[in-house]
């Protein structure tokens, strides 16, 4: 059962969000200039320079370039060079500190024969410093690189080695006290498997920053090294030392296949917030797949279930990027299958909010452009509040073409003006009250929603459609306030139920109240 804060509403829909959709670059010949979900593309500084970056691949075998938005104009710059390498240069990270510098990291080889190596950046708001290496081995690989600004100002990178061979993989972090200026000697390792698994996707990791210097990382790969399933895992930095890897992803989903694509975000509690794609095996494909959300507090453990579902889809795996602001609002950014387009598979990248710690969410505002296929979103590392949140994804050049080749960079920016900042003392519910269930129809899990005036017993039972008591998720005591829980579509013993109708009953010493749900599977 999770406790809801309660605070004032917006209510809008998507077509009537003032949102701005811009093209930063268009007619690109790649299929993913900002190719990695982890990676952050934009960032934004404190008096508002906004920059996007993305791998051109019309120079040599690929090079970084950037684009800087002109506000009083609406329009980009023309891409210019960061990197010039003499084979290629590819998947950059950038994160913004609160001095105006924006960071980049990427990785990068001279000829096809070297292992890549990780390379670092700095802009000032005028050039780009030289670029230098800060992985520490040219004999280990060093791939899939993020960055981001803890908030004493230590600038941390993350990277792997996948691909080095069983037994010798891992994560590396490597740090900057000094704006940049030096790294570490020496990386250290965040993982301790020593083995990825064998997709080419894991071990990219996501890292967010918290109060007095905390980080956390969070990623995913196989569990064992050789098994097909995925799971995320987590390492947290306590402002002296990383604290160990630890699973944090669901292991109650009995039909689960992969727990992956995985962002991260700390509170100014200290609350870690985890987000991740999980897929249900349901028989046949096509199976289907939920965004969900783990939360602990910092010094608490993780939990093998998650806290709330924040979409669901039908087949494709929803890569996610998420950012906390100065306010504690969670903003989170996804690519999502387009469920009404049966003909051309297309996805769309979708944006919401929460204003009350990852309990309840925003409507969704879909920002990328009507029948384009969007993905690989990424959030700024900080939401600057006076200019609004900003994301960058890729997108199809053409409508109704599924994972085209020639691509464009597009940019989305979220007025701050619009999301309710604030919580209202006196908004206790009034009036006992069963909201709904989210998602619904679903399979195998959905969302109850309920709010209590009062203290009182509640009792909250499933029902089939012939009035057959299928489980009981709660008969206990309950404080005033609002509330969700999960049903995972088991009865009472643990079994999987039948597709068809249910019933939630919520029952009270005042009254009850009653909501219909559809399982499909």
């Amino acid at each position: 059962m999770k406790k809801l804060l309660t605070f004032f509403v917006l209510i809008f829909t998507a077509d009537l969000v003032p949102q701005t959709t811009t093209v930063v670059q268009d007619n690109l010949p790649n299929n993913a200039p900002v190719y990695y979900f982890h990676q952050r593309k934009v960032a934004r500084t404190p008096s508002g320079l906004l920059l996007a970056a993305w791998n051109d691949k019309n120079a040599a075998g690929g090079q970084i370039v950037y684009s800087i938005y002109d506000e009083s104009f609406g329009i980009w710059s023309p891409p210019a060079a960061v990197t010039s390498a003499a084979d290629r240069a590819i998947q950059v990270a950038l994160a913004s500190d609160e001095l105006g510098n924006i960071y980049a990291t990427w990785q990068q080889r001279n000829t096809s024969a070297e292992k890549y190596q990780i390379f670092y950046s700095k802009f000032d708001g005028l050039s780009w410093s030289t670029p230098v290496q800060i992985s520490v081995a040219a004999s280990v690989r060093g791939e899939e690189a993020t960055i981001e600004v803890a908030s004493d100002g230590t600038l941390w990178v993350v990277y792997n080695n996948d691909g080095e061979g069983n037994g010798a993989e891992y994560l590396f972090v490597t740090k900057s006290a000094d704006g940049g200026s030096t790294w570490s000697s020496n990386a250290d390792t965040l993982s301790f498997v020593g083995t990825f698994g064998t997709s080419i996707e894991v071990g990219r990791t996501a890292l967010a920053s918290g109060s007095d210097g905390k980080m956390v990382a969070v990623w995913d790969n196989s569990i064992d090294g050789f098994s097909a399933r995925r799971e995320v895992f987590a390492n947290q930095y306590d402002g002296n030392s990383w604290q160990g890897e630890v699973r944090i992803s669901d292991t109650t989903t009995v039909d689960r296949d992969h727990n992956r694509y995985c962002a991260s975000a700390i509170d100014k509690q200290g609350n870690i917030y985890a987000f991740y794609g999980l897929a249900i095996v349901s028989g046949a494909d096509p199976r289907l797949s939920y965004l969900v959300m783990a939360k602990k507090g910092w010094t608490d453990q993780w939990v093998t279930d998650f806290n709330v579902i924040i979409d669901s889809s039908a087949a494709n795996y929803q890569s996610v990027s998420a950012v906390i602001d100065s306010n504690d609002v969670i903003h989170v950014a996804y690519r999502r299958d387009i469920l009404a387009d049966t003909i051309y598979s297309l996805s769309e990248i979708v944006y919401t909010y929460s204003t009350n710690n990852g309990e309840t969410w925003a409507p969704r505002t879909v920002v990328s452009r009507l029948n384009h296929d969007g993905g690989y979103v990424s959030l700024g590392n900080r939401v600057r509040t006076a200019y609004g949140v900003d994301m960058l994804w890729r997108e199809s050049k053409d409508p109704n073409i599924n994972d085209q080749d020639t691509t464009a960079v597009v940019h989305a920016n979220f007025p701050y003006n619009l999301i309710p900042v604030g919580i209202s003392d006196a908004s206790q519910p009034s009036s006992y009250l069963l909201l709904k269930n989210f998602p619904n129809p679903f399979n195998p899990l959905t969302n109850i929603f309920y709010s209590i005036p009062q203290s009182d017993k509640v009792k909250l039972t499933v029902y089939d459609a012939l009035g057959n008591k299928v489980v009981t998720l709660l008969n206990e005591e309950v404080d005033a306030g609002d509330y969700s829980l999960v049903w995972n579509g088991l009865n009472s013993s643990s079994i999987k139920v039948t597709s068809g109708i249910y019933f939630a009953k919520l029952i009270t010493s005042k009254e009850f109240r009653v909501i219909k749900m559809m399982l499909l599977k």
